[in-house]
């Protein structure tokens, strides 16, 4: 095959999603750069509604969520009233803090799987069939794992994270009062960075579909990873007790193993399909 049928083979294997703001039909072809970067203004002006739209919603049922979030806090205590008695604010307009930090989660829960659409819409176009194959699951994959992250970060590691504290102090003899704006804050910033974390076997899997990553050479840095998890493990849980870092770790090497095993799929997969192309 000569260099030019190369490159003619890889402009016919473009096939981008079919139908909606997928379909390649609705995009003109040869877009300029600044076309370009108007489409991805709409996408970013897009994403953005979406976002506001979610805090406005969330906005109305804001007490709710906010009696919600403090399940973690409840589990610690085991009553419902201990953990209102000892959630307090110091600060006038702590409260706005806390506000902004319900809302920012979710409106950015509820937008998530719109600006993932979004995204898909303005970067289709662009894929060849191979890629565009891989656009939507890969969608809907980050946004399953995204919530299971955030999920397991809230009914998991908080709960026995604050377990731990709460039994500690008691133990001591201290009593244990929580600022209600550094509270949400823990439970916001740390659920999203677990869910954003949780992202990573999605990553490996792509590039090992893209054939820019090997299954051999994720074997390879088993203890590395491990030994790496471990420290941002540690980093990671707000405690850093001896309960919620090894259960983080743990699961957090799962996902790479486990990244590890759906890659050999894919590669013994796109093995089968090179071998009966060679027959």
């Amino acid at each position: 095959m000569t260099v030019q049928d190369d490159q003619t083979d890889h402009f016919e294997d473009r096939d981008p999603y079919e139908g909606s703001l997928l379909d390649p039909e609705s995009v003109s072809q040869g877009m300029s750069f600044l076309e370009h970067l108007e489409e991805f203004r709409w996408t970013v002006g897009r994403s953005l509604l979406a976002f506001a739209i979610g805090i406005t919603l969330a906005a109305f049922f804001i007490g709710e969520i906010a009696d919600f979030l403090k399940f973690p806090l409840t589990f610690a205590y085991g009553s419902s009233e201990l953990a209102n008695d000892n959630l307090i604010t110091y600060r006038p307009m702590g409260v706005i803090s806390v506000f902004i930090q319900i809302a920012f989660l979710s409106g950015l829960t509820l937008s998530m799987p719109f600006t993932l659409y979004f995204l898909g819409a303005f970067v289709a176009p662009g894929l060849n069939k191979k890629e565009s194959r891989l656009l939507r699951p890969a969608c809907f994959t980050a946004f399953l794992l995204f919530i299971t992250g955030v999920l397991f970060a809230f009914f998991v590691i908080l709960p026995l994270t604050l377990s731990f504290s709460v039994r500690l102090n008691q133990y001591f003899g201290f009593e244990l009062l929580w600022a209600a704006s550094e509270y949400y804050s823990m439970v916001v910033w740390f659920s999203l960075a677990t869910g954003s974390f949780f992202q990573f076997p999605l990553i490996i899997v792509v590039l090992v579909f893209l054939g820019a990553l090997s299954v051999e050479k994720l074997k390879s840095t088993r203890r590395i990873v491990f030994v790496g998890l471990m420290i941002f493990s540690a980093f990671l849980t707000p405690g850093g007790d001896f309960i919620s870092l090894p259960i983080t770790t743990g699961l957090m090497y799962s996902l790479f193993e486990l990244s590890i095993w759906v890659g050999a799929r894919v590669e013994k997969k796109r093995s089968d399909k090179l071998a009966d192309l060679m027959e």
